[in-house]
C-alpha cells in the first residue's frame, strides 16, 4: 500500500508544522485536496519514490492521519524529505521512537528508542533513497528553550550512543513582533533577497541558527504565496509546477516553508529550501 492522491473530507484538520491548529484562508469545497497532494507529487518526481511512500503510509496507519508532519526539501534541485513526530506528552509516552520502531522494525536502530526517556517533544527523520537502504541510525530529538515571543526550541542529534547539539530556533508573530524580529536578525548573515520577514504573508517567523548554516521559516503562508516563495528560491521546478497546477484546490491551506543559507564571497547564499505540510 501507498500513499494516495485524495479529496479533503470534512473534518480533516487544519494543522501547520507544528501540529497546532489554524483557520483556513478560505472555505474549502469538494474539490479541495488534502495537503498530502504536494507530497504525493514529490514522491512521482523522483526515483525510489514508491518505496518511500510504502513507507509513508504504514507510518500513516500507525500514527493516525493528520498526526505527522512533512517535509520536502529541495537541494539544487533534489528532493529529499524529513518526517516530524510530536509528542506532547513527554511524561506518558504514546507514540515515541520506540512506536516508530515498532512500526518500521526493519529500518529503525534499536538503540534509539531510549530517548523516550527524555523530555523531548518532537523528533524528526530524514529520509532519501541512500537513506532507506542503510537504515534510520540516528533522530533529531527537539527540546524546549527560552527566546522568540511564541516558543522556542533546541534540537540534538540521537544516534543511540551521544546526544549532539545542532539548532535552535525562535518563533514570532511576524506582524506584530517586527521589531523584535529584526533586532533577534541583527546578529545573523544578512538574508538573501528575497526572505524578509512579511514578503509572503506568513502570520509567524522562525529564525534558526543551525550547525552547518542560518535559517528562516515562514509559516502559516498561503498557497499563493507558496508558489511565489518556491519559484523565488530555486525550489525544485517541476514540484513548482505541480503546486501552481494544484493551487485552486489547495487554496484553503496555509504552508510552512523553510529557507537554510549561508555566506559566501559574493553574499548571502540559498542552500536548501523546503515546503512542509501534515498527512
Amino acid at each position: 500500500m501507498r500513499l494516495t492522491r485524495s479529496l479533503r473530507q470534512p473534518d480533516d484538520p487544519f494543522r501547520d508544522f507544528c501540529e497546532w491548529d489554524y483557520n483556513p484562508v478560505t472555505a474549502p469545497d469538494s474539490q479541495t485536496l488534502r495537503q498530502s497532494a504536494v507530497l504525493l507529487h514529490a514522491l512521482t518526481q523522483t526515483a525510489g519514490g514508491d518505496r518511500l511512500s510504502a513507507i509513508f503510509h504504514r507510518i500513516q496507519n500507525h500514527w493516525g492521519a493528520f498526526n505527522t508532519v512533512w517535509g520536502v526539501k529541495s537541494t539544487a534541485g533534489a528532493l529529499t524529505w524529513e518526517l516530524y513526530f510530536y509528542d506532547y506528552n513527554r511524561l506518558g509516552r504514546r507514540l515515541g521512537i520506540a512506536a516508530l520502531r515498532d512500526c518500521l522494525p526493519d529500518l529503525v536502530a534499536p538503540g534509539l528508542a531510549a530517548a523516550d526517556e527524555w523530555p523531548w517533544f518532537m523528533f524528526s527523520v530524514e529520509f532519501d533513497t541512500s537513506s532507506v537502504e542503510a537504515g534510520i541510525t540516528s533522530v533529531d530529538l527537539y527540546f524546549e528553550h527560552d527566546g522568540g515571543t511564541i516558543s522556542a526550541g533546541l534540537s540534538e542529534v540521537w544516534d543511540g550512543r551521544t546526544r549532539r547539539p545542532k539548532n535552535d530556533y525562535r518563533f514570532y508573530r511576524s506582524a506584530p513582533d517586527r521589531a523584535a524580529i529584526l533586532r533577534d536578525l541583527s546578529s545573523l548573515p544578512p538574508l538573501p533577497g528575497p526572505l524578509q520577514p512579511g514578503r509572503y504573508h506568513e502570520e509567524v517567523f522562525v529564525i534558526s541558527r543551525k550547525s552547518h548554516s542560518s535559517a528562516v521559516y515562514f509559516s502559516r503562508v498561503p498557497v499563493r504565496q507558496t508558489v511565489q516563495f518556491a519559484r523565488e528560491t530555486g525550489f525544485s521546478a517541476p514540484l513548482t509546477a505541480a503546486i501552481a497546477a494544484d493551487a485552486a484546490a489547495l487554496a484553503p491551506y496555509r504552508f510552512d516553508l523553510g529557507v537554510d543559507y549561508w555566506v559566501q564571497a559574493a553574499g548571502s547564499t540559498i542552500r536548501r529550501s523546503a515546503i512542509y505540510g501534515i498527512f
